[in-house]
Order: structure tokens, then sequence, then C-alpha cells
């Protein structure tokens, strides 16, 4: 496993799981009556999670910058699968998760942050249970 593909990989699912997240807490903020103090905990919540986005969506650029550099030079370290075809390693995904499950028991419940963790959580363990079947079937 290339180092580049797996930086991509990586990259590229945390930025798909922020913009679930994203759309998680916009949908619920767009729920809410006006003067709602939770509007103004979520739409700070969004406007950190969008920088988040912002800065993985430039390091994405860069990757494939990368990439496609080592592809047209015929670098032995360019990948050769896409990056829905990098799998990643068994052992992340349920580190992640883990610490998704803990950032889930330790905010308050209905919260922003909660909302955040319950997206990864469920994000994480379809992951989890995906690279476990394509193990078992390879």
């Amino acid at each position: 496993m290339d180092d580049t593909g797996q930086a991509l990989r990586q990259t590229s699912d945390a930025l798909l799981r922020d913009l679930d997240v994203l759309s998680t807490i916009e949908d619920e903020k767009r729920s809410l009556e006006p003067g709602d103090p939770r509007l103004v905990q979520l739409a700070t919540r969004i406007e950190e999670i969008a920088q988040r986005v912002l800065v993985g969506s430039v390091r994405q650029r860069h990757l494939t910058e990368v990439v496609n550099s080592q592809v047209e030079t015929g670098s032995p370290d360019a990948p050769v699968e896409t990056i829905e075809d990098t799998p990643r390693p068994i052992p992340a995904v349920l580190a992640e998760w883990r610490e998704a499950e803990r950032r889930m028991e330790a905010s308050v419940p209905g919260s922003p942050e909660a909302a955040e963790a319950e997206v990864l959580v469920d994000r994480l363990r379809d992951e989890y249970r995906r690279a476990h079947e394509a193990a078992r079937d390879s």
C-alpha cells in the first residue's frame, strides 16, 4: 500500500464525513425556531466544520497533483487503485470508530458535538463492516 494513495484515501474519507456532518447539522438548524439559542451553537459548529472542509480540500488537491505527477513519471510510488478501491487498514478504522464513540458518550445529548459524533459513529461502523466483509471475501 503506497503512502500517497493512503493519504488521498484518508483525506477523501475525512471530507465525506465532514460533509455528512455538515448536512446533518444544517438540517437540524433549519428546523429550529428563530431566537432558539441552539441556532448560534449550530451555526458556530457548521463554520468550524466548513473550515476543516476547506483545509481538507486544499490538501486533497495537493495530493492529487502529487499522484498525477507520480503517474506521469512512471514512479513506482504511484497509486494503482482509485480512491474508492484503496482500502483503509481495519485497525485504523476501528481506532477512529472507538474515538468517535468516546466523543459521543462525552458530549451533551442534542448538542452539535453529539450530532457530529453520531454521524461519525454510523459511518465508521459501516466502513468497519465493509472492510471485514471485503477481507473475508478475498
